[in-house]
């Protein structure tokens, strides 16, 4: 299954400074889930790393305060992962990656922020067997978060248990407190992927103003018009899919199955 693209807007969302402190005040930086250094000097690097990571500004001064605490106290989880945090923002996700595993493993499962961001940069590499590991952990460890539920069903895209994926993204559907527009565009994707196109116009239909640019709304949403449309013998609804399915830019990216269908 070619790797749906959806899990772009997942990352830049969920990796986000400032999304991110809607779901925690860990990163305030006001708090750690490891003891801090006792010297004033990784004390007061430590505060200005984080200073550096919220301007976005002088990420590679801020990796090189991280690294010198890390050689000093290779204990302390927290500087692993804002070292990892500053790579991540530098786009140097592999690197980040190696960051963030010994922070999540150093914390002992005490942080969904860790795990979080630990999957979702996994993801970003290819690595989407190991994301799945580590958003499994954040169910397990965290049950009332949605976030490894909604995590479980973003990577069914790619490792192909859609049903799986399905079953997870209700799961976080009912989880969130707040109606989560992106979670809506992921269960509509996951019911077509599901042959449950009837079900999944409506989701299309409702939630799909934010994504009408998205190759992947364009392109699902296409082929379950005309799934439904082929079914009931509905023209108006054939030649809107075909409409739709007009309006993606790569049609490589989606399945052959899709493809079939308009070609």
């Amino acid at each position: 299954m070619k790797r749906i693209l959806i899990l772009i807007v997942y990352v830049l969302t969920f990796t986000n400074i400032y999304s991110q402190s809607i779901y925690s005040d860990y990163f305030d930086g006001n708090r750690t889930y490891c003891p801090k250094p006792t010297d004033e000097r990784s004390l007061k690097i430590y505060d200005l790393g984080i200073e550096c990571v919220h301007r976005n500004q002088r990420l590679g001064a801020a990796f090189e305060f991280f690294a010198e605490i890390i050689k000093k106290d290779n204990n302390f989880c927290d500087a692993y992962f804002w070292a990892g945090y500053t790579l991540r923002l530098s786009n140097m996700n592999k690197d980040a990656v190696i960051f963030f595993a010994a922070a999540d493993s150093l914390a002992q499962n005490k942080s969904i922020e860790f795990k979080q961001n630990l999957a979702t940069t996994s993801m970003l590499i290819g690595a989407d067997k190991y994301a799945r590991k580590k958003f499994e952990e954040i169910t397990e460890y965290f049950p009332n978060s949605p976030e490894g539920y909604y995590g479980i069903a973003l990577t069914s895209t790619t490792i192909g248990d859609v049903d799986y994926g399905l079953e997870n993204v209700n799961i976080a559907e009912k989880k969130y407190k707040i109606l989560n527009k992106d979670v809506q565009f992921l269960k509509a994707i996951l019911l077509t992927l599901n042959d449950k196109h009837q079900e999944s116009l409506f989701y299309y239909e409702n939630y799909g103003n934010k994504y009408a640019n998205d190759d992947n709304f364009n392109g699902h949403y296409a082929f379950s018009l005309y799934k439904v449309g082929k079914e009931n013998n509905d023209n108006k609804m054939l030649k809107k899919a075909k409409r739709y399915y007009r309006k993606v830019k790569n049609k490589k990216e989606l399945t052959a199955e899709i493809r079939a269908a308009f070609e």
